[in-house]
């Protein structure tokens, strides 16, 4: 495990999932997705299949477009959000609708998240094989 701290967030990149937490008061835009994705992109490169989880305690705000371009990573199986926050409202259903259809989702544990996330990159692994097959 590799751990990052970027100025605006700390970021645990694992064999296959990238665990981030988001620093108070940020706002998530395209300039920050951009050292993000370059993080991504030197860690797990272009092929290897990798899910986010992301950890929201505190309050920050984020465009949801970066989503959509996110979403163009073939690599990038899922997000799942950890929500420890209950009183704020949850903007994951309104996220969800930029990313790819059912790879975004919210989680009460972190447990839960990398379980789900771990069986995205699996469902990926497979998608790919059979791709593999086939030609």
């Amino acid at each position: 495990m590799k751990r990052v701290d970027l100025n605006f967030g700390v970021f645990e990149l694992h064999s296959q999932i990238i665990i981030g937490k988001m620093n108070e008061g940020i706002h998530y835009d395209v300039y920050k997705n951009k050292v993000f994705n370059n993080l991504i992109d030197k860690f797990y490169g272009t092929l290897k299949p990798f899910s986010f989880i992301c950890i929201r305690d505190k309050n920050y705000s984020l465009d949801p477009m970066i989503h959509r371009y996110n979403s163009k990573y073939e690599n990038f199986c899922s997000i799942a959000v950890v929500e420890r926050n209950l009183m704020n409202k949850s903007t994951v259903q309104l996220e969800s609708i930029f990313f790819k259809p059912g790879k975004f989702c919210k989680f009460l544990s972190v447990t839960e998240a990398i379980l789900w996330a771990n069986h995205q990159i699996a469902l990926k692994r497979l998608e790919t094989e059979k791709i593999n097959l086939l030609n």
